[in-house]
């Protein structure tokens, strides 16, 4: 059913726009806006069918970004690259920024398209109608997130609310020309989207975005803005929900390639059955092997054959090996409520669900507790947890822990990010690479800087 309202609407809207106000205000010419839920519930079709393809790139993701987010961090060795197989891969962040402008007016037209969705969908009392504003609701809430870690700063809460955000809008009006907001703002807007999303409750798993997935975007929001006990409580929901699976159904649940099995609450691919999303995956099984793991990741599996995560990251080549799709599953959940417990003080809490996921990945564990646990790396390029502070010895087990095990799931760059943004550098042909602090944020398409008054720039690229 979906598919085929899909392609009875797909004319409807075009993608067309070259900046960020166009995609988010423009409409069609000689075309109208929709008027029945069904021709709502199309529009957003045409976002929800690319995410199921894999051909979305960043809404959700898909296998290829979540590859290149790996090649921007230091889980693979960019130095050690082997060619012609990996010249298709991003040597470091730099050979992606020229380019993130792609992903600014993707997201900002998926933006518009569920502005259309609330601002004009008269039918809001309809058990269709709830579903189809839930659904536009929660992506918006999510596309926001999602150009908030690339295109901001990370957020500091002492200082948030003069932070630069990102340009907010939530009606389709074709005379509102936003700057940026601060990002207090920001994260506050994304916020209440996704709180309404929940409130609706909607369940309809064909339209991806349920209550748990809102639910979900909410406590990584929580956590990214440092909202530690929000982000515990919240994630604890999901993880009571989806708890977590071991064993040979953890490693069928990260080795499928269609199917969203175990704790997945959403995921890329899902009908990977067309010539261009499934060789896209695939592609990626072939070019994560042409860049090394880093053999400072590969050293985190201290307990190497114990970890089943060790035999599935990688090979004795040091190869990466593990497949890689975008996803949403709870084991995130867990180390969300780990470090946000330790971050509040809550030693015990912190302890129990760090133990709680090392125990479903390590045969014979033996527990942590705060007398065993391991060292700091002072050795590491990241010496300051989330907050700023050097690491304690908890903060670092839960941090490595993460580490592991979202391996290949496009979370370390953002990790990076949160934690102090280290510059570390590439070579290739003689010459240096470096990840510059200021990298770690996208700067803003020089369109929305010449089109939109009082649009201010990022650091580093005025």
């Amino acid at each position: 059913m979906k598919k085929l309202i899909h392609i009875g609407f797909v004319a409807i809207i075009a993608l067309l726009a070259s900046s960020c106000k166009e995609y988010l205000d423009v409409k069609p010419q000689g075309e109208v806006i929709p008027k029945t839920a069904e021709e709502f519930s199309a529009l957003l079709h045409t976002h929800l069918d690319a995410i199921d393809q894999g051909t979305d790139s960043y809404i959700f993701g898909n296998s290829i970004w979540m590859l290149e987010l790996e090649c921007f961090s230091d889980n693979l060795e960019a130095s050690l690259t082997k060619y012609p197989d990996g010249n298709t891969l991003p040597l470091y962040v730099g050979s992606w920024l020229n380019n993130s402008r792609n992903a600014y007016r993707g997201i900002y037209s998926t933006i518009r398209d569920c502005n259309i969705v609330i601002h004009e969908l008269e039918e809001r009392d309809s058990e269709l109608g709830k579903t189809i504003l839930a659904t536009a609701h929660a992506m918006r809430g999510a596309c926001y997130f999602n150009l908030m870690r690339l295109f901001c700063d990370p957020y500091d809460p002492a200082t948030a609310e003069r932070q630069l955000g990102l340009s907010l809008t939530e009606e389709f009006d074709m005379e509102n020309r936003p700057a940026r907001s601060s990002l207090y703002q920001t994260a506050t807007f994304i916020e209440n989207d996704l709180l309404e999303a929940i409130r609706l409750n909607r369940q309809e798993a064909i339209y991806r975005y349920t209550a748990d997935v809102a639910k979900f975007y909410l406590a990584r929001v929580y956590f990214w803005t440092r909202q530690w006990d929000k982000a515990a409580a919240i994630a604890g929901e999901i993880l009571e929900a989806h708890p977590l699976v071991e064993g040979e159904e953890y490693l069928n649940m990260m080795n499928s390639k269609s199917s969203a099995l175990g704790n997945v609450l959403m995921r890329s691919s899902v009908y990977a059955t067309g010539q261009s999303s499934s060789s896209d995956y695939d592609n990626t099984r072939t070019l994560q092997k042409a860049r090394p793991v880093s053999k400072e990741f590969a050293d985190l599996f201290a307990e190497k054959e114990n970890d089943i995560r060790y035999a599935l990251s990688f090979n004795a080549k040091r190869e990466a090996t593990k497949g890689v799709f975008a996803n949403l599953r709870s084991a995130e959940m867990c180390l969300v409520m780990a470090e946000s417990y330790a971050h509040l003080g809550d030693n015990t809490n912190a302890l129990k669900y760090l133990n709680l996921l090392r125990s479903k990945r390590v045969t014979g564990h033996t527990p942590y507790t705060m007398g065993n646990l391991p060292d700091v790396d002072t050795d590491n390029k990241l010496q300051q947890d989330a907050t700023g502070q050097p690491f304690s010895k908890l903060t670092w087990a839960i941090h490595c822990e993460r580490r592991k095990e979202l391996f290949l799931e496009g979370d370390r760059w953002f990790e990076l990010k949160r934690h102090g943004r280290p510059e570390f550098w590439a070579a290739k042909d003689g010459q240096k690479y470096t990840t510059m602090q200021f990298m770690y944020t996208a700067p803003i398409p020089r369109n929305d800087m010449l089109l939109i008054p009082g649009m201010q720039q990022n650091n580093g690229y005025e």
